[in-house]
This record gives structure tokens, sequence and C-alpha cells, in this order.
């Protein structure tokens, strides 16, 4: 190898190391802008969370806001049906009431007639037609008293209906109330799941503009990495032609110095000078026998 080849490759290593420490100064400064917006991202993050959370939390609470409601709904309709039946058989019971409102006389007033009737009929003696009209009055006060106990019937009837009918009605307004305070917290909470979810995507959006940075940023990162090490590895491959080259000569020049010493030993035998212990191994290293080299000598 020329030593314009020699100094070009050193040149080029020269080169190559400082590209190497621009290098680690650029990763280095990239690491640190890649450590910074990982750092303001997973900051927002935790901003994100109470928010995020509380969104979550509303969203069961109103899934079961939206069952119990459905559960009143079907109550209401039950209740509604059953109030239905109750107007109805109400109705049942006034209608039957109207036929019976010429039944002006109690029970007890009725039977009074009945028996004073009938204690007449027992124990006077009447004439014919008169104790006919008699006996039809019985039988039609007979039908009276019929009419009389089922007109006090129909009346309790009445009022246990209507009891009945009051409670059904207070038990359905109970329900519409309840629906109307459930759909009023669901419309409240509507109201504050959207504030939540507006607050949400603002710190969402910030958060994806960080991200971008920081992905950005870790490309970049990616990429000096990967180009220090193509600098690496070429710095190495020319390092290793360096040190070859400078083994090579490092050889020759020790081989130079040994053929000088035996060069040395090889004229002080010839004149029958004392050998110095380098000269010796010298001689000796090339594998030679000594007599052999006494003789060249």
């Amino acid at each position: 190898m020329s030593v314009q080849s020699l100094e070009e490759i050193e040149k080029q290593l020269y080169e190559l190391r400082e590209k190497i420490r621009q290098l680690n100064l650029r990763i280095r400064e990239t690491e640190e802008e890649v450590r910074k917006y990982a750092e303001k991202r997973d900051k927002i993050h935790e901003e994100m969370k109470p928010y995020v959370e509380q969104l979550r939390k509303m969203r069961a609470e109103d899934e079961e806001k939206r069952a119990k409601l459905n559960e009143l709904r079907e109550n209401l309709a039950k209740k509604k049906e059953e109030l239905r039946e109750k107007r109805e058989k109400l109705r049942e019971i006034r209608s039957k009431l109207r036929s019976l409102r010429s039944i002006r006389e109690t029970p007890e007033e009725i039977q009074k007639k009945i028996e004073e009737i009938d204690w007449r009929i027992q124990t006077q003696p009447l004439p014919r037609e008169e104790e006919k009209r008699l006996s039809n009055l019985l039988e039609e006060l007979h039908e009276r008293l019929i009419q009389a106990d089922q007109k006090i019937k129909l009346e309790k009837d009445l009022e246990a209906a209507e009891a009945e009918m009051n409670a059904v009605s207070e038990e359905v307004e109970k329900l519409r109330n309840e629906i109307g305070e459930v759909k009023n917290q669901l419309s409240a909470s509507f109201e504050q799941k959207k504030a939540l979810r507006e607050k949400v995507q603002e710190l969402k959006s910030k958060s994806d503009e960080w991200h971008a940075k920081y992905v950005e940023a870790k490309e970049r990162l990616m990429r000096l990495e990967a180009e220090k090490i193509l600098v690496v590895s070429k710095a190495a491959e020319l390092q290793e032609k360096l040190e070859k080259h400078k083994r090579s000569e490092e050889e020759k020049r020790i081989k130079q110095i040994k053929e000088k010493l035996k060069a040395e030993a090889i004229s002080k035998l010839s004149s029958g000078k004392k050998l110095t212990f380098e000269e010796f191994k010298a001689l000796l290293e090339d594998g030679e026998d000594l007599d052999k080299i006494v003789r060249k000598s």
C-alpha cells in the first residue's frame, strides 16, 4: 500500500470518526426530543384519565337508569291496564246501582213491611181479593228485599272499587313522576357527558399533536442510529485495513532488523568475534542448523 493510499485511509477514518461524533450529538439531541415529546404526551394522558373514568362511570350509571326506566315503563303499562280494568268494574257497579235507584227503603224497612203483611194474612180474616193483593204485595216486597240487599252490597263494592281505583291511580301517578325524574336525570347526564367528551377530545387532540412529534422524532432517531451503524461499520472496516497495513509494516521492520542482526552475526562468526544474545537468537529463529550457518560464514 502506497503512502498516499495510507494517508487517504487515515483521512477517511478521521472524517468517519468526526461524523460518528456528530451523529452521537444528533442522536443525544433527538433522544432528548423523543423523551420530551413522550413526557408531554403522557402528561396529557394522565390529565385525561379522570375525565375518561368519569365518562365511563356515567355511562354505566346511565345504563342502569335506562334499565330502570324500561322497568318503570313496563310497570306503568301494567298499572294502566289494571286501572282500566278497575274503571270498567266501577262502571259496571254504577250501572247496576242505577238500575236499583228506585229502591229507597232499607232492607230492615222492607223486612218490617213483609212481617206486618205476613202477620195480617196469618191472623186476620181477609176477603179473597184483599188476600190476593197482599200476597202479590208480599212477593213484590220479597223481590225488593233482595234488590235492597243487592244495592247495599253494590254500594260496598262501589266504595271498595273506588278505593282500589284511587290506589292504582296514585301508583300510576307515582310511576309517571319516577319516569319523569329518571328522564330528567338522563337528560342532565347527557349534557354532562357531552361536556366531558368535548374536554377529552380537546386533550386528545393535544396528545395526538405531541404523539405525532414523538413518532417523527423516533423515526429520525432510528434513521440516525441506522446511519451510525453504517458509518461505524465502515470506520471499523477502514480501521481493520489500517491495522492490517500497520501489522504488515511492523512485520517488515522486524524482519529487516532480524536480517541485519543475522548478517552482523554471520560477519562476527567469520571474524571469530563473540555474538550478542539478540544476534544468536536471530540466527536460530530461521530454523537453520548452527553448523550450516558456521559453514556459510
